[in-house]
């Protein structure tokens, strides 16, 4: 069973609206929203629309190794009435001064895409509405105008310029850059790092004053924050402009292109000339459920890459890593009935699979092995989606990758003993060591059992896997079980929830009354409203805040912070040992109704301190944070998953 979920049916209202009076600066600089683009780019900043960290920017394009750039920092606006001006933008320098446009904001609506920025100021009110271009690395900002006065005013958008990767910054004088106006509504922006394109379909363009085209010492008090570099000058080299005349009202628009090289901006602005299917398509808005919500959430992750597909990690910064891919993808793909999405991701990562299994990773584009999981994901993935699409369709996509399987599992044979894959470390949790680890194990003995299935599929009698799963099945328990749970690696009694996701897997040793005893005390030790701690408080090793410079905060990453993403195997356990729905539903209710109106509007993010009130942490919109407990909700709380077939 998948579900049909259809846009036009949910874009009907914002999903989150956030009113002048409910707003204050500290808690507005927490707000975040992210729209994306469908090529791993996109456009994000604060909803006061004041920058907290390098990664905020208008337009963050996309290269196809998933390198990405920002060329358009902002737009910052201003009203000229007479000898005076209103100014809309928000900045915080690193002297401690902060330009208060955020106080005439009235209004802030987060939509599927767009969002919409309200403002009222005494000369004029003003509604924002910005779209990121599916497709393409671009942008649109629609702009509507009410002139409050009895005379002429002028509406100002000021172009806040960079070019650079998300992860450096930029000095005064450091990029040379290009301007070049062609017409009065379409200027052109050339840069060592590639090309921006902006136009008007009325506002006309001028170039800024020589004198100001630097604005210095911006401060990002989040990255200073994380103890990374935090000041930047961007660049000002030009303004769009609208005369408006006393009570009049006028719209236009803005539409900015940022590629590599000029050749690309330009063929993407030829085509979306040619391909622009209207206004009402881009600029359409809203839905008024957190959970269909994330369920059109999902799609910001799942990118084209090449002629294939792939999951992002997370926004802002992550790029392509396999088990997260792997973990993500029912979530992503199989619930929603996006099968040719699941099948063009499992092709990305099979095509680039050597005996060692799928990438880990891809770092400048190129392939890295190491880890064996990923793999075993994978094939549990696999199996998932042969599920839901049945097996004539499974087959025959199997068919294609059978060899490519047998290679891997049979390369992981050799470093079998006893019915354990024996490993150093390389897992999940990869700031701490954790060699012969719990999950691993069971994942292997999960995917042997897969590829019995598979082998039987195919005909195919050369794979025989039935002895090391009978050593496996006569060693797991007197190795890993302490009484009250499993240990976490063979010789490490530390208490983590790895457990829990070999618990949850659908091929596992473990009978319902130890996964019981297991969840009793994960519920006592481990569990939050966020997700599930990776560390029990009482180990001395136990971080309760993810804070601090790096060296301090990867301490913390995997010994007591929170990580929702385990909630999807936590409620798959639960629900087939203890079948208490409405409790399961209740546990899910912070995340999908408090949480995503708290810190990255509409989305999940990577992490939460282990100690109250358990800030989010890390990145803003996680791919597995969003996907492993959406998949929970409908397959197991829900029960809207398919009848087994095997």
């Amino acid at each position: 069973m998948t579900l049909n979920i259809s846009k036009k049916a949910i874009q009907e209202f914002p999903f989150a609206t956030f009113e002048h009076s409910a707003l204050d600066l500290e808690r507005g600089k927490g707000l975040e929203w992210l729209l994306t683009n469908g090529l791993g780019g996109y456009s994000s900043s604060t909803i006061l629309g004041l920058n907290t960290s390098k990664y905020h920017g208008l337009l963050v394009s996309s290269t196809e190794n998933l390198f990405r750039f920002i060329y358009l920092q902002k737009l910052e606006e201003e009203i000229h009435s007479g000898n005076c001006i209103t100014r809309l933008s928000s900045n915080e320098f690193i002297d401690g001064t902060i330009t208060e446009g955020w106080r005439y904001l009235n209004k802030f609506e987060f939509s599927y895409n767009p969002v919409s920025i309200h403002y009222n100021t005494q000369p004029a009110e003003i509604v924002k509405r910005i779209n990121t271009i599916n497709g393409k690395n671009g942008i649109l900002v629609l702009y509507k105008i009410k002139n409050k006065l009895m005379q002429r005013i002028q509406f100002r958008v000021n172009l806040l310029v960079n070019s650079r990767s998300i992860y450096d910054l930029t000095k005064a004088n450091s990029l040379d850059f290009e301007l070049k106006i062609f017409t009065k509504n379409v200027l052109g922006i050339k840069s060592k790092n590639g090309y921006l394109t902006v136009y008007s379909d009325k506002a006309e363009c001028r170039e800024s004053p020589q004198d100001a085209r630097w604005i210095k010492d911006i401060f990002y008090s989040k990255d200073h924050e994380r103890g990374d570099s935090y000041r930047e000058d961007v660049y000002f080299p030009a303004f769009f402009s609208v005369d408006i005349g006393p009570g009049g009202e006028d719209e236009f628009t803005l539409i900015a292109l940022g590629y590599e090289d000029e050749n690309k901006t330009a063929n993407a602005f030829k085509e979306l000339q040619r391909g622009y299917e209207g206004k009402g398509r881009i600029l359409s808005s809203g839905m008024g459920s957190s959970i269909l919500e994330l369920l059109m959430n999902v799609e910001s992750f799942v990118v084209k890459r090449d002629s294939k597909k792939t999951i992002v990690a997370g926004y802002h910064w992550f790029g392509e890593w396999g088990r997260d891919a792997m973990i993500s993808l029912p979530g992503m793909t199989l619930i929603n009935g996006k099968f040719d999405n699941a099948e063009r991701i499992f092709e990305h990562f099979l095509n680039n699979a050597t005996n060692k299994g799928i990438p880990s990773r891809f770092v400048d584009g190129k392939p890295e092995y190491n880890d064996l999981d990923s793999s075993l994901w994978l094939i549990d993935r696999l199996y998932q989606y042969m599920r839901y699409v049945g097996i004539e369709r499974g087959r025959s996509f199997l068919h294609t990758y059978w060899w490519t399987l047998k290679d891997i599992m049979k390369n992981y044979q050799k470093m079998e003993r006893n019915g354990f894959l024996i490993h150093k470390s390389g897992t999940w949790m990869d700031t701490i060591e954790r060699d012969n680890a719990v999950e691993i194990q069971a994942l292997w003995y999960n995917a042997l059992r897969i590829m019995e299935i598979f082998s039987n599929l195919m005909e195919d009698e050369e794979f025989d896997v039935r002895s090391t799963c009978e050593e496996f099945e006569r060693n797991f328990l007197e190795r890993y079980w302490n009484g009250r749970y499993l240990n976490d690696c063979l010789d490490d009694n530390s208490l983590r929830p790895n457990q829990v996701i070999a618990i949850s897997l659908d091929f596992n040793v473990i009978d319902d009354h130890s996964s019981k005893k297991i969840l009793d005390v994960v519920e006592r030790e481990l569990l939050t409203p966020y997700g599930l701690r990776t560390l029990n408080k009482g180990d001395r090793r136990y971080k309760g805040q993810y804070k601090g410079d790096f060296s301090e905060r990867e301490k913390s990453y995997h010994n007591g912070t929170v990580w929702p993403w385990l909630l999807g195997p936590y409620i798959k356990t639960y629900m087939r040992v203890y079948g208490r729905r409405l409790h399961m539903q209740r546990l899910l209710e912070t995340l999908f109704e408090k949480h995503i109106k708290q810190a990255g509007i509409g989305t999940i993010s990577e992490i939460f301190d282990g100690d109250p009130p358990h800030k989010p942490r890390g990145c803003i919109s996680q791919s597995w944070s969003v996907a492993e407990p959406l998949r929970a909700y409908f397959e197991d709380v829900m029960g809207k998953k398919p009848r087994a077939i095997f």
